[in-house]
């Protein structure tokens, strides 16, 4: 009786468990939000999506090695996962400053935008970065663009 209880529990886990589109969000926003707070002890950080890799890598500024942000040591990255299509993205990437705004690779000023992933099911997800360093999910309705 136990081991059915078991085995019940654990379809119901699995049922319950975030899609793999949601998943690949959170793990971009835990990326960013860590990439700010580094940036807020005093390391400008970027992030930025390498098409090529198919991944988003967060960066370091080693202004004393003449690296910008945008080309500086890698600290941290993540992938989407392999049923997840990342279909929109900030153009150039996202620098955190120590002041906590947020400005483009490309030298542009405040800056934000939406992240989008797409599952093989349809399934869309937007990450919305602000300038101002809040991020939050949201899904994406049928219809919408």
């Amino acid at each position: 009786m136990l081991a059915v209880l078991a085995v019940l529990g654990g379809a119901l886990a699995w049922a319950w468990r975030p899609s793999s589109v949601w998943r690949s969000a959170e793990a971009y926003r835990t990326l960013v939000r860590s990439a700010r707070i580094a940036a807020l002890a005093g390391t400008p950080t970027s992030v930025r999506y390498q098409v090529g890799e198919r991944r988003f890598v967060a960066r370091r500024d080693d202004a004393d090695r003449g690296h910008l942000p945008c080309e500086g040591t890698v600290t941290g990255g993540i992938t989407p996962e392999s049923r997840v299509a990342v279909t929109r993205t900030l153009r150039s990437g996202v620098v955190w400053r120590p002041d906590g705004t947020g400005r483009s690779c490309g030298g542009g000023g405040v800056y934000g935008g939406r992240i989008r992933f797409e599952g093989s099911d349809g399934e869309r997800v937007d990450v919305v970065v602000a300038s101002t360093g809040r991020l939050r999910i949201e899904r994406v309705e049928d219809g919408a663009p």
